[in-house]
């Protein structure tokens, strides 16, 4: 591959992610695996502290986004 590939190729990807991240902010947690909350050995159940019980975390790259839209404000 040459190097314009290379480029090409990854210009094409990361606007594919931030499209993604456009149109679907958010993903599943990974410590909850989405259902919000953890079972705690003595307590029961809690809510998810990485997710504070939502079960969803915003994705880095719209983090990315938010941080430059606040940024150039």
């Amino acid at each position: 591959m040459t190097l314009l590939h290379i480029v090409v190729f990854t210009a094409l990807a990361t606007a594919g992610y931030l499209g993604t991240c456009v149109l679907w902010p958010y993903k599943v947690c990974r410590t909850c695996q989405g259902r919000g909350q953890l079972r705690a050995r003595l307590v029961g159940i809690r809510y998810c502290p990485t997710c504070t019980g939502t079960g969803l975390r915003l994705r880095v790259g719209r983090r990315a986004i938010d941080a430059a839209r606040r940024r150039n404000r």
